[in-house]
């Protein structure tokens, strides 16, 4: 019986075998399936999207401003063991006199002494991703989700040290709804190394939105000179071809588009010395993992965490904010 039932087997097997060779439609039935109904005409893409298959070929990072704080201001670390603030004592001047021969001199100069205080702050990002994800997304992917977290972090530090910039001294700009030129910034400037309370002697940097940069390029090279007439001049045909770069009022320029521009199409840079803003590190960033199993059958935590502070030094003396017309340019 045993011996029956095994060549009955292979007996229908060869039947379902034949029958699908020459008669497929058939076959299908046999199988409880519909044969699929053909059309006439040319095959493309078009006519095969379901087996078009979707690749991930490469991916980018939405491009961002580094930022500019490092190169402009005074960049101090608060040791450990040191407290919660990083503390500077500033000096007031002495006054001298002048005496004869005969002079006793009874008109002893007192010294005074004045604290400046900077307390670093905490910031932190936190990137979760489960295991699904790791394992479905594309692998070039996930070369940039580090980066990311990366550039958030000095994002937002670079944001921290431009919002300074609306309590700096504002006698020296056009004011909101104005263009920017450069006489401003040439009177910042020379506020700032001829200050009568107490001038600077560092570096000095101009820090704008390009949208601000804009109007003084404008004034260089009107929007209606002509390619000769700019060429009459060395400036003109410098800004011409390459945009203002490099020195104003001798003051450093750099653009930074992190400065926000408001809803009435304003922007607040700055001309300051590099030692009237002062960035304190409490420590350099640090990056922690954890695991969560018990979300969405298991995810990954990154925490990128960091602590500085901004603060400006001599108030009203060494910084002055440039309030002025940020209206994106058409021409």
């Amino acid at each position: 019986m045993n011996m029956l039932r095994k060549w009955m087997r292979r007996a229908g097997l060869r039947v379902a075998l034949l029958v699908a060779e020459f008669r497929p439609g058939l076959a299908l039935r046999m199988a409880g399936l519909r044969p699929m109904a053909g059309g006439s005409g040319e095959t493309t893409t078009g006519t095969l999207t379901d087996s078009l298959p979707t690749v991930i070929a490469d991916a980018r990072i939405v491009r961002e401003y580094e930022g500019v704080y490092l190169r402009t201001c005074d960049v101090r670390n608060l040791d450990d063991g040191t407290g919660l603030n990083w503390n500077e004592i500033s000096l007031g001047q002495l006054q001298a006199q002048d005496i004869t021969e005969t002079t006793r001199n009874e008109n002893a100069q007192q010294l005074a002494d004045t604290i400046f205080s900077v307390q670093p702050l905490m910031t932190q990002i936190l990137v979760k991703i489960t295991d699904r994800t790791y394992r479905r997304i594309a692998s070039v992917v996930k070369g940039k989700i580090g980066q990311l977290a990366g550039n958030a972090m000095a994002r937002k530090k670079d944001e921290d040290y431009l919002a300074l910039f609306s309590t700096f001294n504002g006698a020296a700009d056009p004011g909101a709804g104005n263009a920017l030129a450069n006489g401003y910034i040439t009177a910042a400037a020379r506020r700032i190394t001829s200050n009568t309370t107490e001038p600077a002697t560092s570096a000095i940097f101009t820090v704008l939105h390009g949208f601000q940069i804009y109007d003084i390029e404008r004034q260089i090279v009107p929007g209606s000179s002509t390619l000769a007439h700019a060429l009459t001049d060395q400036l003109g045909e410098e800004v011409w071809r390459q945009g203002l770069r490099g020195m104003i009022a001798g003051t450093m320029l750099f653009e930074d588009g992190n400065i926000v521009i408001d809803a009435n199409d304003d922007a607040t840079g700055a001309v300051h010395a590099k030692e009237a803003v002062v960035c304190v590190n409490g420590m350099g960033i640090k990056e922690e993992h954890r695991r969560d199993p018990s979300f969405g059958g298991g995810a990954d935590e990154v925490f990128l965490t960091d602590e500085y502070g901004f603060a400006e030094r001599s108030p009203g003396n060494w910084a002055y904010s440039q309030v002025s017309d940020a209206l994106a340019p058409t021409s």
